[in-house]
């Protein structure tokens, strides 16, 4: 089974955030395999030093995002970022503890959001949706025109 649903749906589905975006999050959307994210990063509270400085010359960060694979119930994000013209993802690896005191911050489980070398986030979606619905089993997950669009195993009904 097919279902489908936008990234802020998703977002907070996994319970990484509120009914809405935060509000460093200026636009979502996206075509084809591509989720495109604008962000101002000045929005954000205690950033790095050298990032916050970044920040005053350059205020939006553009990112598209693209799931490269899927395996046991995790998902591979591509994330090319840019800021001015210059390669923002490359400072992801940064943010890498600042997310995982989120995800804990929020207690999810330990390691569902992992920041990986390259530019890459990994999402364990099982793990994260395993406590709210834990008879649906996630077969695959992609982007497609803006939606988050997952195949789904469910238990059929029984009478």
């Amino acid at each position: 089974m097919q279902q489908s649903m936008s990234l802020v749906e998703a977002l907070h589905t996994f319970g990484l955030t509120g009914p809405s975006l935060p509000s460093f999050v200026t636009s979502v959307g996206g075509t084809g395999e591509v989720i495109d994210v604008v962000a101002d990063p000045r929005a954000v509270r205690n950033l790095p030093g050298a990032i916050k400085l970044a920040t005053r010359l350059v205020p939006a960060v553009h990112a598209h995002l693209k799931v490269v694979g899927f395996a046991d119930g995790v998902a591979t994000i591509a994330v090319d970022a840019s800021a001015g013209g210059l390669p923002a993802h490359k400072l992801l690896s940064l943010a890498s503890s600042r997310i995982e005191s989120s995800v804990a911050g929020k207690r999810l489980p330990y390691g569902s959001v992992r920041v990986l070398p390259g530019g890459q986030i990994e999402l364990h979606v099982q793990r994260l949706l395993a406590e709210k619905t834990p008879d649906v089993q996630v077969q695959h997950m992609t982007f497609q025109d803006g939606a988050v669009v997952f195949e789904v195993n469910a238990p059929v009904a029984t009478r």
